[in-house]
């Protein structure tokens, strides 16, 4: 395959504020290269690949339960390659290739975040070199010469809530959703036992008590409580009401407020990794110990608190110092086993494994057409009737007693709420100066909300 013929990748994002940035590098590199890009919300991607018909279909969450979809994509001649979402934090070898074994006899190449997680592929599939070390483009931008772009963008949120203490939480068993959280939560993990939801539970309301605490000993400090986009926000800003310095913010990349925090308490989160990797002072409030359920990395690379007290003492100490945080060589090097791209490109290497794909293939996009009923959905959505004919929709189903599509929408929604171009060309402003391009062309898809091609001009 190669970039000159304009081959056409599709790249969907399922959590805007989590993938959006990353996403777009990636797509902003393989323009460079000489591919066309379609990027926009997962299910928009999906429903119109009859109009976009991409040539590479990059996965966001490859897992064994969307093995029809895989199929359909290889009948239609599309090329697939394995993006892990959540490919570098797990808490086992074993589990984290269970729901993956069969989605490798079903793509082209899998880009595995690290060696770790690769080997743990290649245990799974007899073709080892289907599977490829590559890390995953959104950590490209934490290092040194790129992550510039958080820290212009954190600014305006040092200037709303000046020195800030930024808990990221991670507790969809515990305060999910909805039940479809649970149901995926339980795909990727197995079986959600109780003895699982009990910890989670324990974990859940020692943290809530740990903000009460924070705010009873540094009262004038400002403490932003960022739900991960699984949980249910509700919760939080109802335990919180009344607290002048304890805010519920879910808006923007999590890397901004990372930027902008004094100190960022987490526990068994990616965003404890991206700290350590933006130099920001990191924390993991472990006031319940497993090593069962906890996934090690985001600890091994964080301060460890195991008390309330521990961890008022270390937000103290960073908020007094306003020192950077450093990872010592050991944390560093067992990084480096999850995380290939420390210190090199993931966008450029995924790049180099789609150019090696043979897409020399004869192709059926018409399989892909949607059935009557989405046809005629995606055609309500391209006018201006789309928000009334939602309304309605939503409105006869809640009366009839079924609120579940209406509560699945609302959770997408959450998700992603939207995509403006001046969205896409203002993150591409900040990018350019970093690559070999002057122009890029960004254009709406037809037929759909939120999706747009882009294309060197």
């Amino acid at each position: 395959m190669s970039g000159d013929s304009k081959e056409l990748i599709a790249i969907p994002i399922e959590t805007k504020v989590r993938e959006l940035d990353g996403k777009l590098w990636l797509g902003l590199n393989s323009v460079v290269e000489g591919y066309n890009v379609v990027l926009g919300p997962a299910f928009e991607i999906k429903n119109s690949l009859d109009i976009t018909k991409p040539d590479v279909f990059i996965t966001k969450d490859p897992g064994d339960a969307r093995i029809d979809f895989f199929k359909s994509l290889h009948a239609a001649g599309i090329s697939v390659c394995g993006l892990d979402t959540e490919g570098g934090v797990f808490e086992s070898v074993s589990n984290y290739a269970a729901n993956k074994a069969e989605f490798l006899n079903h793509i082209d190449a899998f880009c595995a975040w690290g060696e770790k997680p690769a080997d743990a592929m290649r245990k799974q599939y007899v073709d080892t070199e289907v599977v490829h070390v590559t890390g995953n483009p959104r950590f490209d931008l934490l290092q040194p010469q790129l992550r510039f772009i958080y820290k212009n963008r954190s600014e305006s949120l040092n200037q709303k809530y000046g020195r800030y203490v930024l808990v990221n939480t991670n507790f969809g068993v515990a305060n999910p959703y909805g039940n479809n959280v649970l149901d995926k939560i339980e795909e990727v993990r197995g079986d959600m036992t109780q003895a699982r939801r009990n910890y989670a539970k324990r974990i859940f309301y020692a943290f809530l008590e740990s903000v009460f605490h924070l705010q009873s000993e540094l009262p004038e400090t400002n403490v932003v409580i960022r739900p991960h986009p699984s949980e249910k926000n509700e919760t939080y800003e109802k335990a919180f009401t009344g607290f002048e310095h304890i805010h519920v913010e879910d808006s923007g990349d999590v890397r901004d407020w990372i930027a902008g925090a004094s100190v960022v308490i987490h526990h068994d989160s990616t965003t404890g990794i991206e700290c350590a990797l933006m130099r920001t002072p990191v924390v993991s409030y472990r006031p319940v110990q497993s090593e069962k359920y906890e996934s090690r990395l985001p600890q091994i690379v964080s301060h460890e608190a195991l008390s309330q007290q521990e961890l008022v003492e270390y937000v103290g100490t960073c908020i007094e110092s306003n020192q950077t945080y450093e990872m010592n060589d050991e944390q560093t090097c067992q990084l480096k086993q999850y995380f290939h791209n420390v210190d090199e490109s993931a966008a450029a290497l995924i790049c180099d494994v789609i150019d090696s794909l043979d897409t020399d293939k004869p192709r059926n996009y018409e399989i892909l057409r949607p059935g009557l009923g989405n046809s005629i959905k995606r055609r309500i959505k391209s006018t201006r009737y789309n928000n009334q004919a939602i309304t309605i929709y939503d409105t006869v189903r809640r009366t009839l007693g079924n609120d579940d599509i209406p509560k699945q929408r609302e959770y997408h929604r959450q998700k992603f709420p939207g995509l403006e171009k001046n969205e896409i060309v203002e993150i591409i402003e900040q990018m350019k100066p970093l690559l070999d391009i002057e122009t890029v062309s960004t254009d709406a898809v037809p037929l759909t909300n939120d999706t747009y091609y882009l294309s060197r001009q």
